[in-house]
């Protein structure tokens, strides 16, 4: 949902619109980070001219009679909008600041990408990069808390430690999310829950095959368990995220395992090759080297951290460009220690 841009100087923000949850929600995630307000426009068709005219006359229309304002769009992986987005710095008379929010890249990355002004990335360094840790997101303190709030009820009585498990599934390049991969997944799950005498709250997503799922809940009869799918209410995820103490997810999900680091709790994470891509592990891998997550073996000892922020690291590059309103240099979000 688009948020009113105020009538000001300040830049318009503008989050191009997708099919793929995680990627709009760092683009929105970013865009409330910048804090200008933001509207959502549609993707590009097949007529890129008439594209480019319908977001000029949507331009001069929020400009109105104060003239030409800084133009931030946010967009990024997930449809292959890579090319008709870099073709808009023509149109906008210098004014565009493009900025690109990658969750994976392929290897080499396309040429085009070094088109746009800023690229925020967990893979790469170089010029116009941020390179972060993990991908952006739209979590943040204050809708944790208030997801919290909505549905407290849910979580009331359970037994504590709260343990989150989080589970991707299949992706387009690995098909290894099988029942018996499930099954090997719920054991390591209840050998943590039963070690911390607590109990288990676990959720799927859109990738999580039927038959896996069914199996992986089947591991846990003997714990205090409860389940929702994501797609019957998908407000409980937030919240999971603000009541669990402990999380577990899965590699394949760079999103999940992100937004489960945010919250600073401890995190392990299931990166067995045979259901992750390479760059999965290569990714969440650098949330290991930070220490913001440990791998799930099947035991657990507690550990602190300070929690990543990609999209505040992005949110303060766009800033510092749109204050010095000179050539990109070089940003580096987050090291690890």
């Amino acid at each position: 949902m688009s948020k009113p841009i105020p009538p000001t100087a300040e830049p318009l923000v503008w989050v191009l619109d997708s099919t793929y949850t995680g990627e709009l929600g760092a683009r929105v995630g970013v865009a409330e980070r910048l804090g200008y307000g933001y509207d959502t426009i549609p993707l590009p068709g097949t007529d890129a001219a008439a594209y480019a005219r319908m977001l000029r006359a949507r331009y001069q229309l929020a400009c109105g009679a104060g003239g030409g304002r800084s133009l931030v769009l946010l967009s990024g992986t997930g449809e292959d909008t890579l090319g008709p987005v870099a073709d808009l710095r023509h149109d906008f008379d210098g004014r565009l600041l493009n900025v690109f929010l990658a969750s994976i890249l392929p290897d080499p990355p396309d040429p085009r990408l070094h088109e746009y002004d800023l690229i925020a990335s967990p893979q790469i360094q170089g010029d116009k990069v941020v390179t972060t840790l993990g991908v952006a997101h739209k979590l943040n303190p204050a809708r944790l808390a208030a997801a919290r709030r909505a549905h407290a009820d849910r979580f009331a009585g359970l037994e504590r430690p709260l343990v989150g498990l989080l589970v991707g599934g299949n992706t387009r390049y690995c098909a290894g999310f099988d029942v018996a991969h499930a099954q090997a997944l719920g054991r390591k799950t209840r050998r943590v829950v039963e070690s911390l005498g607590g109990s288990l709250v676990a959720t799927n997503s859109r990738r999580t095959p039927a038959d896996a799922w069914a199996a992986l809940l089947a591991e846990f009869d003997s714990l205090d368990c409860r389940c929702f799918d994501w797609r019957q209410d998908p407000g409980l995820y937030p919240a999971l995220l603000a009541e669990g103490d402990v999380f577990i997810a899965t590699g394949d999900s760079v999103s999940m395992c992100s937004e489960a680091s945010h919250t600073g709790k401890p995190l392990l994470v299931d990166l067995a090759e045979s259901a992750t891509e390479s760059f999965h592990r290569a990714i969440v891998g650098k949330l290991l080297e930070y220490g913001a997550a440990r791998h799930l073996d099947g035991g657990f000892e507690p550990w602190t951290y300070t929690p990543p922020d990609p999209a505040g690291a992005v949110a303060a590059a766009i800033r510092e460009l749109l204050d010095r309103k000179e050539a990109p240099r070089v940003f580096q979000a987050e090291k690890a220690r």
